[in-house]
């Protein structure tokens, strides 16, 4: 899923501090609901009640019934949009009653991985996120607007990859790419990988196999195939000198790697771009 093109329009950020609605309703845009504390208790859709605790989110999309009810409870409640043409999703409104709702006014959600509600449990993490994102919309200074919209991008990204079965935990990621990074001249083994992380090599090969298709291994060749691209494209440096930069044993085994993925050698592949400019 492309997320190049997520720039949500915030409506309303508030923290709430009493019971929620308790009658079914309906909102024509989507919705994001953070509890800080308290506990609050939902239905959404055909649900069965739940119940939110402190670091629980639940995200509800447009046009989406639902109900919460709570003794009491401090809570983060985001009001947005995908879109980010005015002029597309007609006045906003508030949320109303289920037996008053007009389907017709309802926003689209241009995302696949935003159309059915989403519950997360542990999200402690974001908490004094949603927090400043109160406090700025009641602030509403400067291009605040904007700095919201930038925020909550962020957290839907982490939504989206909380929901995305195929995803790698952010971290793992971050961890993976930065060492090859720093150690891409030089031989990278598992059981190195795995005693830097704290993971066994063979538990970070699963993750990997269970989500990407592709081995540790393969992950390591990976990285430096895509950095040798950058430099087949952006440099004059031999082809040798790239494969030992890249951390390959010598230029026939990077070719021959090189080939196996992309079905050319690297010297075809720098070609594409020689007329290239800057």
């Amino acid at each position: 899923m492309n997320y190049t093109k997520l720039n949500p329009q915030i409506h309303m950020v508030a923290t709430y501090e009493r019971p929620g609605k308790s009658d079914p309703c309906i909102s024509y845009d989507s919705k994001i609901i953070y509890v800080i504390s308290g506990e609050i208790t939902y239905t959404v859709g055909n649900s069965k009640k739940m119940r939110m605790s402190p670091g629980n989110l639940l995200y509800i999309p447009a046009g989406t019934k639902y109900t919460i009810k709570s003794k009491y409870m401090r809570a983060v409640a985001v009001s947005f949009d995908f879109c980010d043409n005015y002029e597309s999703m007609g006045e906003i409104a508030a949320p109303v009653a289920a037996d008053a709702y007009d389907e017709t006014l309802c926003h689209k959600v241009e995302f696949d991985a935003f159309r059915e509600p989403i519950f997360l449990f542990d999200v402690e993490a974001e908490r004094d996120t949603f927090i400043r994102m109160s406090n700025i919309f009641t602030s509403a200074e400067g291009f605040y607007l904007s700095e919201l919209s930038a925020m909550l991008s962020l957290v839907l990204l982490k939504i989206a990859e909380h929901s995305d079965e195929n995803a790698l935990p952010s971290s793992m990621v971050e961890n993976l790419d930065g060492y090859i990074r720093e150690n891409i001249h030089d031989e990278i083994s598992n059981t190195e990988l795995g005693a830097i992380f704290g993971y066994h090599p063979f538990y970070i090969s699963k993750i990997l196999k269970d989500k990407k298709g592709i081995t540790l291994h393969q992950y390591v060749i990976s990285y430096r195939i895509k950095y040798a691209k950058s430099l087949l494209r952006f440099t004059d440096l031999s082809i040798a000198d790239i494969a030992d930069m890249t951390g390959f044993t010598d230029a026939s085994y990077f070719t021959k790697t090189f080939k196996a993925q992309f079905s050319m050698t690297p010297k075809e592949y720098r070609n594409q771009f020689k007329d290239d400019f800057i």
